[in-house]
């Protein structure tokens, strides 16, 4: 194979949701870019597989409409975009009860299993405010007593993939009022399309090239060398700092997303499920086919769940036989996606955005330097975008 010598006004390393960002912004500006990735597709953790007529998302993620980040750059139009369900079902002994945002299903409120009045109160009012400074949104949370222990810990454990007493209060405050404002959903045919939607305004990426090394104008890879004025990289957290040489690992959590499959519908709604007992591994549990009937075939349902790591499926077929109220025993294995640094943890005391300059000729994006978020990740880019230009 011979190998290429490429010039480049920008080179950006990664064509994650950051890396892509990053790309149209400068495009935008008229810069000259080249974007390299390892892999065969972009959008990094945002991609899709069709697995035996199967749509599974390589994670269970939803997409919010109403990120500010995805806003500006007016990319759900072009999205066969469907929304999910505003509310969650909380599975208490051998019953499930609804809450969700009380414009939606003002009754909901008036169930005590999922917390008193005065505790929803109180969640209002912490919407309402803004947290302390050095706390976590554990602590935070702790005054809405019932609804924080059966309710919102288990469901914001499934956001942050951690506990939130190890996540700091303010950007955990950010993200449940995302959550009030939010469109949560997903393209007919997978969040996938959302990277392809981004890839597709990007003049060029170059796949299957992978980084050996980096030096202050030259990136060396596998297909030869790329030189550019400046160089981003925006790949994950750990490869990001064994490239640029940093000293500062972010803490990430992990999860395995497990697909299963049953001709009969365990639910029908489409709404995500969490254990307000822990009575197992699971992290949450939904019904993709139920948001979108493309996720699956014809007479088919897709389960997606989610647990932390070192899981046996055997474990996850018991937790759903609780949490869905039905015999799993026969349910189509469909997929494992184990992802050990699926987000990185947002510590108490972390600011809401670190440097993105490392040189004059090196810089670094991605949610690690922001928030854990697509929103972070492609406002990331925004902001590294205007630190190249300037």
């Amino acid at each position: 194979m011979k190998l290429v010598h490429v010039h480049t006004e920008v080179l950006i390393v990664g064509a994650g949701l950051a890396g892509l960002s990053t790309a149209i912004h400068l495009e935008a500006a008229g810069v000259e870019v080249t974007v390299i990735e390892s892999s065969d597709r972009a959008g990094g953790r945002v991609a899709s597989d069709v697995i035996d007529g199967f749509i599974c998302d390589r994670g269970f993620q939803l997409i919010n409409a109403q990120y500010p980040a995805l806003q500006e750059l007016n990319v759900i139009r072009e999205l066969d975009f469907i929304e999910a369900p505003r509310v969650i079902e909380v599975s208490l002994g051998d019953r499930r009860h609804v809450i969700g945002d009380p414009r939606q299903v003002p009754w909901t409120a008036l169930n005590k299993a999922t917390g008193t009045i005065p505790e929803k109160m109180a969640l209002l009012r912490f919407i309402a405010s803004r947290p302390k400074p050095g706390q976590s949104i554990g602590q935070a949370l702790r005054n809405t007593g019932t609804c924080y222990e059966r309710v919102l810990r288990p469901f914001l454990q499934g956001v942050f993939l951690t506990d939130p007493d190890n996540v700091d209060a303010l950007y955990g405050h950010s993200i449940i009022k995302s959550f009030v404002s939010g469109r949560p959903g997903v393209p007919r045919s997978g969040v996938g399309e959302l990277s392809k939607a981004l890839a597709k305004r990007v003049s060029n990426i170059v796949y299957e090239t992978r980084v050996d090394g980096i030096e202050q104008r030259s990136v060396h890879t596998n297909n030869g060398t790329y030189t550019a004025n400046k160089i981003l990289i925006a790949t994950d957290a750990t490869t990001a700092t064994q490239l640029l040489g940093l000293t500062e690992v972010p803490r990430m959590a992990g999860c395995i997303t497990w697909y299963h499959a049953d001709a009969v519908n365990p639910s029908g709604s489409g709404r995500l499920v969490v254990d307000g007992q822990r009575r197992g591994p699971i992290i949450n549990s939904v019904v993709m086919s139920d948001i979108s009937s493309s996720y699956a075939p014809a007479n088919q349902h897709l389960i997606s769940t989610t647990t932390d790591l070192n899981v046996t499926e055997s474990d996850v077929r018991r937790h759903l036989a609780i949490l869905w109220g039905v015999d799993t025993y026969a349910w189509q294995f469909i997929a494992k996606y184990e992802i050990p640094a699926a987000l990185p943890i947002h510590n108490v005391g972390r600011a809401l955005s670190q440097s993105m300059k490392i040189s004059d000729h090196h810089f670094v994006a991605g949610d690690h330097r922001t928030v854990p978020s697509q929103q972070g990740a492609l406002f990331s880019g925004r902001l590294a975008a205007q630190l190249i230009l300037d």
